[in-house]
């Protein structure tokens, strides 16, 4: 198996697509370490994977820390000895237009959606050198590259993103450290479910409206990113590196 022995961190781990990409991973053989700031789910996904046969850990912080991601890694390194694989998924989106957002809150998600990436790259890659090589996914999202009204902050984080991929890319190509990012379109996810608890409109409609709106017809499952992101960090995958991968389901194809 292409996974057997090899280590993935995940940050994000515990929920919607993050959580996919954990046991997506372990189903193929990987080792994972499911990065969260919630103990209780980060603890219910290494369950599941247990519940298949699958070797994984929790390591509860915030990506965003600095102290928090030294030690997250240094646990990672400390259990499975060395670190083959960096998903970057951890991320918050509130929904307000600019001059509604408060400082505190637009420094809230660049922290959490793009300086998150930074801080554990940073940390992670030295260990991929030591060993070789490796591949780290940052999952942007199809707000980088076109959005909607509300989602300013959110936008300009994942945009970030997906620059800060490139950027990576070039850094380490030479170095054997492939740096891919997926940017999932509308995806039935907990952040997608709390951002409906925000809206007065019925949760049958909206769903219904978002479903039709999409080209093939309905939003995309967690699983089906989950795959996007194993194939973007396979050593299969062995020539691409600083690519956009999107996944949304024909949306920003769509005039």
């Amino acid at each position: 198996m292409v996974w057997h022995g090899k280590t993935v961190l995940v940050t994000g781990g515990a929920s919607g697509i993050g959580s996919a990409a954990c046991r997506r991973f372990a189903k193929e053989g990987a080792n994972v370490v499911v990065i969260d700031r919630d103990p209780v789910k980060a603890d219910e996904t290494v369950r599941a994977i247990g519940s298949i046969g699958g070797c994984a850990i929790a390591a509860t912080g915030n990506a965003a820390s600095e102290q928090d991601v030294r030690r997250m890694v240094a646990q990672a390194v400390e259990q499975f000895g060395a670190i083959d694989v960096l998903v970057n998924c951890a991320a918050v989106c509130p929904q307000a237009r600019l001059t509604d957002l408060t400082l505190e809150q637009w420094n809230e998600v660049m922290a959490n959606n793009l300086t998150s990436v930074f801080l554990c790259a940073r940390e992670v890659i030295p260990h991929m050198l030591a060993g070789g090589g490796g591949a780290i996914v940052n999952v942007s999202s199809v707000h980088a590259v076109a959005t909607l009204d509300g989602y300013s902050a959110y936008a300009a984080s994942k945009g970030g993103v997906l620059a800060l991929t490139r950027a990576m890319a070039l850094d380490y190509a030479k170095q054997n450290i492939r740096v891919n990012a997926v940017l999932p379109g509308a995806v039935h996810t907990p952040m997608l479910e709390a951002s409906i608890k925000n809206l007065s409109t019925p949760r049958e409609e909206i769903m219904k409206t978002w479903n039709e709106s999409q080209p093939l017809g309905r939003v995309g499952q967690p699983d089906e990113i989950a795959a996007v992101i194993v194939f973007a960090a396979s050593p299969e995958n062995s020539f691409m590196t600083g690519a956009a991968l999107v996944a949304d389901g024909g949306m920003t194809a769509d005039l």
